[in-house]
């Protein structure tokens, strides 16, 4: 067994030297690894252990404190795998027999599950777009204008879930004639077919008939022209009507965004018996490991549901 004959700090540069030249490490990671070896270092010493002595346990201990000081998982696992191969380098120069970290396995990625509308929520945001573009008198053409493209938008956005970026670049010749499906061009140029309910299909010939009478959209390519007629209208323009919109009917507390809506659209098909392949072909995912987050979804609901409304749940039943 080895002893040390350097202070910590040269001890700890002269093991990352060892890790940098076997791994080729990269300046920001070399950083990273620094201060999360300083870090373990620090704990120890704070709490009495030999870094050289250190066991699972301590180990553990460690990072049971770095959770409660909400690292998130991430960052646990970076630091976990610094330390994998710090340790690993102390034991094949021999200053330690065993890795105390053999055993310990990287921290689950925690997926944040997407936040979704209700459906009570979204088809009061429809009605309440559908009322603003009626009660505009149709003489006001450029606020009926964007009234009716709004709704349309939001009408498109929760009957196909397609990402925003994939609406506001559809072309207009794509709607020569409106069927129930549209092939539209995803992420990675992947071709998919999204689907069209009866709503949406009645909102996009209100808006085309629109759409139509407005001399600065003539010659204009895409289906939802900028206001200018140059281009097309941008993610941020429908953010804004969108924000406008839930303010109205005093929901603003709830982020109301495209990305939001697609959510929402796939937990309502998921919690009403839509089959995961099926979602995953609507919403045009490469990996169905994406859609499977809104199974969570659903279990979270279920789950509620048995709290809410199981006859035990009201049954005081004493042992």
């Amino acid at each position: 067994m080895k002893y040390l004959k350097e202070t910590q700090t040269e001890f700890i540069d002269k093991i990352l030297g060892m890790i940098i030249l076997e791994k080729g490490l990269s300046q920001n990671t070399i950083i990273s690894y620094k201060k999360d070896i300083i870090l373990v270092f620090n704990w120890f010493k704070k709490n009495n252990i030999d870094f050289l002595k250190a066991s699972e346990l301590n180990i553990i201990e460690f990072f049971s404190f770095l959770q409660s000081k909400n690292y998130k998982s991430n960052s646990l696992s970076r630091k976990l795998s610094s330390l994998k191969q710090f340790y690993e380098i102390l034991k094949e120069e021999k200053y330690i027999n065993n890795n105390p970290l053999n055993n310990l396995e990287s921290f689950k990625k925690v997926k944040n599950l997407p936040k979704s509308l209700s459906e009570e929520d979204l088809i009061l945001l429809l009605r309440k777009a559908q009322d603003n573009y009626k009660i505009v008198e149709d003489k006001n053409i450029t606020e009926k204008m964007k009234k009716i493209r709004i709704y349309t938008i939001l009408e498109i956005l929760y009957s196909t879930g397609m990402r925003i970026s994939e609406l506001i670049t559809l072309p207009l010749s794509d709607f020569i004639k409106i069927d129930d499906l549209l092939q539209i061009k995803g992420k990675g140029g992947v071709y998919r077919y999204v689907a069209f309910n009866k709503e949406a299909k009645n909102s996009i010939k209100l808006w085309l008939a629109c759409r139509s009478s407005m001399e600065m959209f003539i010659n204009n390519k895409f289906m939802f022209p900028s206001n200018n007629g140059s281009g097309h209208i941008s993610r941020q323009y429908i953010n804004k009507d969108l924000t406008e919109l839930s303010k109205s009917l005093n929901i603003n507390d709830m982020e109301i965004s495209p990305h939001k809506i697609r959510h929402s659209f796939a937990t309502h098909l998921i919690n009403r018996g839509a089959d995961l392949r099926s979602l995953q072909k609507l919403l045009g995912h490469a990996d169905i490991s994406t859609t499977e987050i809104y199974t969570k979804v659903q279990s979270k609901r279920l789950a509620g549901l048995v709290n809410d409304v199981h006859p035990l749940n009201k049954i005081d039943i004493k042992n």
